[in-house]
This record gives C-alpha cells, structure tokens and sequence, in this order.
C-alpha cells in the first residue's frame, strides 16, 4: 500500500481541453505532444512536492501537503505549457481545479466529496485557467507570490454538489486571464453564461416581442435568427434571452460558434458549456442527451452558418430533449422540419420630407437607425446632437448603409473624425471608412467588408460568380434578367450551366440576396447597397466586370425593345411599373453602352436603340428633362449611326424641347430629323415630322399653319393605318379648335377618337381625349357637371399610368370647374397648387403659367387681389421666357381684371389691347367661361376712364407687342 499524504491536504486535478480535437489534428505526433505534456506537469509537480494519485490519459490527479505549494505548482505547469512549442504550431491548453479538505486515504488512492469536488472545479475551467475553491483561497491569499492574484468569479452549481460554490480564477503575469464564462451553472441559474453586451440596445421592439412570443410557445422548439451580415442577430438574440430569463429554470447557454472550423466540434463545444467530462465508454452525444433529457433550457447556438452541417446533431437533441429550445442566430436558413424562421431585417430608414429633406427633427430622433447612430457617436463624442444642421447628412449616411446596425455603429466611431457630412462625402465614394478599432469585438466586425466577406467565402464556387456578377444589377432584377446576366459565359467550357433558381434561392437562404414578390406574382431579387458594393469589388478583382457590364447591357436593351411596345397596349400602366422597377438598371446599360463608344463604334447605335425605345415611357412618367439629356448626349456620340435610328432620337428630342417650351432647340432637332427622314425616303418618319412641325406651330399659336401640317400629317397616317398617330394628330387638331372657340369641330374630333377606342374595348387609351373633352365643355361653359366627370375620369387613367405631367393639366382643369360649378374655393385651391407643384417638380413652364393664372383667377374671387396679382406677376415672368401667345392673352385679360379693382383701369386697358391684338393674329377670341367677367371689368375700367381716355389707352397696348408690355407690379 502507498504512503497517502492524510489529514488536511490540497488537491490537484488537470486534463488538456479539447484532448479529442488535438488527437484528430495532430494524428500520430498526438503522443509526442502528450509525452511531453506530461514531462512538464510532472517537473512542475516534483518541484513542489507533489504526491501524484493517478494518471489517466491526458489528466492528472496530485496531491500536495500545503495549499500554498500546490499554486505554485498551477503556476509553474501553466507558464511552461504556454512557453513550450508544441507539433504542427498546435494549441495545448491544460486546465487546473485546485481544491482544500480532508479525503480519506484507501489503497487505491483517496475517496470521499473532496475528490469529487476538486474534479468538478478542474471541469468548470477552460484549458490555461487554473480556479479554486473558496477552502483553498483562504489558505493562500496571504502567501501568493509577487503579482499573482486572485479574481473572484461568484458562486457556482457544480455538478452533483450540494449548493453554490464560491470560485477563483488565478491570475499570472503573462499569461491569459481573460476566459469566457464557466462551464458550469452559475447560483442565478446560467444568466452569467449569457455575454453582457457593452452597448445599449436600440430599437426593435417588435422583433423582440415576435421572437419571445414564439419562445412561449410550447410547440415551438427551435428558432433561427437569419439576417445578412451585421444586421444584428447576436445582439436581437442576447435581448430576447434577457426578456425569458424566468422562462427557463434551468438556465440559459450561450454557445459562440464562429471559432469552430467543422461541424464536428460543436458537440464537445456544447458539451463543455455543459459542464461535462468525456467519457470514455459512453459516446458523448448519448452523454449530452442524458443530460439534456429533463432540462428546461435554452440554448442560444451563435453563428451557426459555418456549422450548418451540425443542424443534425440540433435534430437529434430536439428529439430527446422535449424540456430543450434553440435559438439560432444565423446567415443560412437550417432546413429544418422544427425550424421557425424569423428574418431580421435592417432597421428601418428614417424618412424624407419633401424634396427629399429630412422630416421633423422629433420624428427623426425617433428613428431606431439614427438613434443607434447618434448614441454610437456620443461614444467618442459626448457632446454629439441630432441636428438640424446635421439631419439631412445623418439621414443620407443610414440609407447609404441600408439601416444595417453594424455599418452604422462603424461610420457612428468616425465621427470624433469626420463631420458627417464629410463622412458621407467619404461613404460616397466607398465603405473604405468603416474601419473599427474595437479590440472586444471579433475581427470579422472590425470592418463591414470583413463581415460580408465571412458570408462571401461560405459560398460555395458558383454562388460566389452569381452573388458577384449580380452586383451589376440596379435596385435588383427579376429572374430571366439574373439568368441572362448570371449565366452568360458559363458552360462555355461544355459543363452543364447550373439552374439560376436552385442557386438565386440558396443565396436568399444564406442572406446574401433579398426576394420579393411583386404583382401577378413577379419574383425579384435584390441586394442590400453593403452587399452589392462588396460583389463589384469581387467582379472587378475576378476580371468579370466588363463581362458582367456587357451582358448587363445587351439583355436589357433586348428587354426594353419588347416592352417599348408593350406600353401601348392594354396592361400599359402593368408594364410602366415594371419598367419603373428596371429603369436604374436601363440607366446603368445606357451610360455604359455611352461610355464604351470609343473602344465599341456597335455601342453608340445601341444606345441610341435603347433611347428610342424609352421615349414613350419618358414622356408618359413625365422624366422630360433626363430623357432630353440622354438623348443629347446620345445623340452626340454617336454621330455614325444608321440614319433611320437617329432620324428618330432626333425626332423625340425635338419632341422633348417642344413639351419644355424651348422652341428654338426643337426646330433643330427637327430640322436635322427631317433631312434624314427624307434621305431615307421613310413616309411614316416624313409623317412624324409633319406632325411634329405642326405642334411646334400650335406651340407658337400659328394656328393656320398648324392646321395644314396637322391635316397633312393625319392624311399620311390614315394611309398606313397607323391608328395610334391617328388618334394623337386627332387630339392635336381638336387642341387648335379649342384654342380657336372652334368648340363643334373639336367635340366632333373627340367623339370620333373615343368611340373608336370603345368599339374595340380600349377605354384605358382615352385618357388625354377624355381631358380635352372636359376642357372643351368647360371653355364652352356648357354642361360644367359632365366636364367635371370627364376630367375626373381622365385623371383616373393618367394616376393609373403614372402620367405626372397630364395629371397636372387635368389638376387644373379640375380645380377651375370646382370653383365655377360648385364654389368651393379651398378645395380648388388645394388641387391648383398640387397642379402648381408637379409642373414645377417637371420644369413645365407652360403648364406652371397656366396653373398660376387658374390661381391668380382663384384669389380674385376670394377678393385677395394683392395675392392674385402675385400669381399673374410670377405667371408673366414665365411666359416672358416661352413666348405662349394665347396663354400670353389670358394672363394680361386676367391681370387687367384685377388692377382694376386696385384702382389701376388705365394700366389694364392698355394691357387688354395688346391681348386683343395677340388674338386677333391668332385667331383665338376669349372663351366663353371667361368673357363676362372681362367684359364687366371693360365697363367699369370704361366707365371710370371715360371713353376717349379709354380709345387712347387701348390704343396705346394695341401698338404694342407683346415684348413691349411693361407689366404694372403694383398699382
């Protein structure tokens, strides 16, 4: 029999963490390492005095005399261990329990509580800690050696002891003494073992609220937390943990998974959060069960997408565990039958007032995006406010960054550098700047480019080339548009070309794409503007930019000749929002094709293709101005095209500067389309210019003229059958006989074009027939309730198709028939400013004069004459500029009214005979709806003037031109 220390003695126990892990890894240089491991220990153990009890493969269980010599020992062992070099530059990390009492002595070694004690201390350490229990603290706190300390952990369940334990963690100069929790329950159930997160939490409510919910649901076992990368799941899942702290009596176990380079290590991860012990004749799988079997747990698995193939060992636990949930925090979905899935999304973005502007600084502070960003910011900067200064840049940085919380607490840090508008400027031009300097956070989220790139290299080859070459897209695209962009150029080798959904789905699965169901059930992906910037970084490193650019650019221009013809037909308004959804995209072919003209000659052609095929939905949403612009520029690069195809962009940017009243730009493009067209011998271009010239003519209220071209161009289309430039030459006509008071002839013009329309059951085509119908009755001073229904129908059609700048015309005429059919001024107001505002939002400046003068006549009869005057004043200043001859009329008619009633009759009568001289060039009296209150103004103005200071003043306006008229400010 062994000579045992006996009485009161210090126990000792050691094992190396992660025995099985290093064995796999290190194969047969395992027993090198564990040779020499053992060497160490036992020099360690000798040098002290050390009894050593037993040896069992890599643990160790020695006995000292004194307390005080067993420390020394822990220290002695663990600075060797750490300063050793060790095979294959592996990691050996022995962990210590130390523990003081009285165990009995037998002939095979000691028994009784102690022994069990000291062992689970040993069990609750991670390898290169070294913890004691209270007993042994107290003997050597006075005796430690110089700057070797103890730190106090708390009290402790340990297993199959009797109440808590009070435990110590020895700290070494120089070695670790940091360590994550114990892997033990602590005296408060396992709430210690759940991180305590530095920051406040900000925002989602509702998220935390859906997520517990479900937790309290007792059918509902495992729920996965998925979300690109730093949109933070871990920190959701940390708050929805502190709100079920009660829920779960056994405790709560966070278990960080993104250290783990295989799926096989989260069971012994798991089982060392548990508390336990690899046993050698029992699988630890059945040993985690046997565990797990009666407990009311929740296990929080944190970054489980580089683990995804342990989501069957999450099954099996599920299965025999029936007291045991899971929380998922995760970039992948488990495709799991238990699987709840709950989404998280960016926090939401703060919105824009008007012209883009902030909203109110209340309403902002309340956004959870600013809110993270401003609390981030006093972080480095205490005395950081939300501002009225600031808002409009904090505003843009949150929707720059998509709301995602990580990006924003990065760009929050740079502000003790940067003024935000300066880091906006920076974010602009990349996310470069969002460098942490955080040394308690893992390096993956020290950058946004480091988070998103954790997600990137988890794809699998062929996800990584569609994840990438799907950045070339714009606000996303629909499925064939990813196939032809994602797909092209693969199989070229002769492998089979994958199937473009099974994958698109797998990257909407690990948060790398987003999915959305549009009408008729269109599906659309999507990238987050973090993720799509990090694929063209990959693109332009992979050499697959251009590619991508010109697949891109090709499919678009194909899709967009399609749909050119499809925003005639009956699903018009179907096909404009779709093309609304692509038009970044189309945007982005255009300025590449233009861009690529010098290398390419075949790209300006294209471009100018592509132009020509937007016209109708530039004109019908009203992007007048853009369209111009690219058509200019277009039109400039690409002076080598086939005539045929320029003939008609020339044609539409004539089109284009006649809708923006710049009269001179439109004859030249009109002019340079007309010798093409003519060269081409093209009639149905030939017809497009007659039309075209004759517009420009009724623009300039040379309505004889206008006439004739018109007619000509009618007679031309009537031939070819070209319905539709029938119907538009028709509405075109009937606009110079309302001009004229030629109310039958367009009436007669009208009934023709939607009867036609009706026959074939086309009502969505008699929009704009429709208004000038209403129009017509309105002038007339007809039937105001039956114009009133006509405009109202109208305007239904143009809100359907998104027609912006006919929805103002109609606006207006709608507002002018509420106060003369039904008086009510506030409400003809309201819809004359709206008017106002959209032809001002789309630089109309006809259609802004004409509104401003509806609202000059408004406040008259409201008897706000100054105001009114105000209106004919900013009205004039504009058609000064576009030179209207009958909206130059109705303005100085109108403007006269109202100076006389400012006590200004000489001054009006003057302008009413330069307006009557305008009318009598044009052929176009004043209409019905507006001549008896000129006509009473006249007698008052008479009648206070006298008639010859009447002729004379009059005289005097009809003398002059209209360039001439000094238009009184004031009276």
């Amino acid at each position: 029999m062994r000579q045992l220390l006996s009485g009161t003695v210090t126990l000792l126990f050691t094992d190396i963490e992660g025995s099985t892990r290093l064995l796999q890894r290190l194969g047969n240089q395992y027993a090198t390492m564990l040779k020499e491991c053992r060497r160490l220990l036992r020099v360690a153990f000798q040098q002290e005095n050390g009894f050593e009890v037993d040896t069992q493969g890599d643990a160790f269980f020695v006995v000292f005399e004194s307390a005080t010599e067993a420390v020394a020992a822990a220290i002695h062992a663990q600075k060797a261990l750490f300063a050793a070099h060790w095979p294959d530059d592996a990691e050996v990390r022995v962990r210590i329990g130390i523990h003081t009492g009285e165990p009995q002595p037998t002939e095979e070694g000691y028994v009784g509580l102690d022994v069990h004690y000291a062992a689970r201390i040993m069990s609750a350490a991670h390898g290169g800690q070294v913890l004691l229990s209270q007993m042994t603290r107290d003997f050597v706190a006075a005796e430690l050696p110089d700057e070797v300390s103890l730190h106090p952990l708390g009290a402790y369940r340990l297993k199959d002891i009797a109440g808590p334990s009070q435990l110590y963690q020895l700290v070494i100069p120089g070695l670790p003494a940091t360590f994550p929790p114990l892997l033990t329950l602590s005296s408060q159930h396992n709430t210690q073992n759940i991180p305590s997160p530095a920051t406040s939490f900000v925002g989602r409510e509702q998220e935390v609220t859906t997520v517990s919910n479900l937790l309290r649901r007792p059918e509902v076992r495992l729920v996965t937390l998925m979300g690109t990368a730093g949109v933070g799941k871990t920190r959701l899942a940390l708050q929805v943990a502190d709100q079920l702290r009660s829920l779960f009596p056994d405790g709560m176990y966070f278990v960080p998974l993104d250290q783990l380079n295989s799926a096989e290590a989260v069971l012994p991860t798991l089982a060392q959060m548990l508390n336990m012990q690899e046993e050698k004749d029992t699988p630890l799988v059945e040993q985690v069960r046997a565990v797990l079997r009666n407990q009311s747990l929740l296990l929080i698995l944190d970054n489980f997408e580089q683990v995804i193939a342990a989501r069957r060992v999450v099954a099996d636990l599920l299965s025999t565990s029936l007291k045991l949930k899971v929380l998922v925090t995760s970039r992948v979905m488990l495709h799991m039958q238990a699987e709840h899935l709950c989404e998280v999304p960016p926090l939401p973005l703060p919105e824009r007032g008007k012209g883009g502007q902030p909203a109110n600084l209340a309403m902002l502070a309340r956004n959870a995006a600013i809110a993270l960003f401003v609390q981030r910011a006093q972080a480095v900067q205490p005395d950081f406010q939300l501002t009225a200064a600031n808002a409009a840049a904090l505003t843009a940085i949150c929707v720059r960054l998509d709301g995602i919380p990580l990006a924003i607490e990065l760009a929050a840090a740079r502000v003790r550098h940067f003024h935000p508008q300066a880091l906006l400027t920076r974010l602009e031009q990349g996310l470069a700047v969002l460098q942490g300097q955080a040394d308690d956070v893992p390096a993956r989220q020290q950058t946004l480019h480091g988070a998103i790139a954790w997600s990137y290299d988890l794809l699998t080859p062929t996800e990584q080339r569609v994840f990438r070459r799907f950045a070339v897209c714009i606000n996303g695209a629909k499925m064939e548009a990813a196939e032809r962009i994602c797909a092209a150029e693969m199989g070229e080798d002769g492998a089979a070309v994958p199937d473009m959904l099974d994958i698109l789905v797998a990257l909407v699965d690990q948060s790398m794409l987003q999915r959305q169901v549009l009408g008729k059930e269109e599906v659309r992906f999507w990238q987050l503007q973090t993720l799509r910037e990090y694929g063209l970084t990959c693109l332009t490193e992979a050499g697959e930019l251009a590619s991508a650019q010109a697949a891109h650019a090709t499919y678009y221009l194909s899709w967009l000749e399609q749909v050119a013809l499809l925003l005639l037909g009956a699903e018009q308004a179907d096909w404009l929002d779709r093309l609304d959804w692509d038009y970044e995209n189309v945007k982005a072919a255009l300025n590449w094709l233009l861009e690529r003209v010098r290398e390419e000659v075949v790209r300006g052609e294209q471009a100018l293709q592509l132009c020509n095929a937007l016209l109708g939905f530039w004109e019908l949403r009203g992007y007048v101005n853009e369209g111009l612009a690219f058509l200019e520029r277009t039109l400039d690069v690409s002076r080598d095209s086939a005539s045929a195809t320029r003939a008609q962009a020339l044609h539409g940017a004539a089109f284009f500067a006649l809708i923006q009243d710049d009269n001179v730009r439109a004859e030249a493009f009109l002019h340079q389309s007309q010798l093409l067209f003519r060269e081409s011998g093209d009639r149905a271009g030939m017809a497009n210019i007659l039309r075209l010239q004759g517009t420009l003519a009724m623009v300039k209220s040379t309505y004889k003229l206008a006439r004739r071209l018109l007619e000509e161009a009618l007679a031309l289309y009537v031939e070819r059958g070209d319905t539709q430039k029938v119907i538009s030459t028709r509405e075109a006509l009937a606009q110079i006989a309302i001009a004229q008071c030629d109310y039958p002839r367009a009436k007669s013009l009208l009934d023709e074009n939607i009867a036609f329309y009706q026959a074939r059951g086309e009502q969505y085509r008699i929009a704009f027939s429709l208004y000038l119908l209403a129009r017509t009755f309105f002038l007339l001073r007809g039937d105001l309730a039956e114009a009133h229904a006509l405009a109202e129908e109208s305007l239904a059609l143009f809100k359907t198709v998104g027609n912006r700048r006919l929805m103002a015309y109609t606006l207006c005429i709608v507002g002018q028939i509420v106060l003369m059919e039904e008086h009510e001024l506030d409400k003809a107001r309201v819809l004359l400013e709206e008017a106002v505002a959209v032809f001002q939002s789309i630089e109309d400046r006809s259609g802004t004069a004409e509104a401003l003068t509806a609202l000059a006549h408004l406040a008259a009869v409201r008897g706000e004459n100054e105001v009114a005057q105000g209106h004919y004043i900013e009205s004039w200043k504009l058609l000064q500029v576009i030179g209207a001859k009958d909206l130059c009329a109705a303005c100085l008619e109108g403007y006269g009214e109202t100076l006389v009633r400012l006590g200004a009759p000489r001054e009006a009568v003057q302008l009413w005979g330069t307006a009557a001289t305008v009318r009598a060039v044009i052929l176009a009296p004043i209409a019905p709806i507006y001549r008896t209150a000129y006509e009473q103004a006249v007698s008052v103005a008479r009648a206070k003037l006298g008639d010859e200071a009447f002729q004379q003043a009059w005289l005097t306006g009809h003398k002059r031109s209209l360039a001439q008229v000094e238009f009184p400010m004031s009276a």
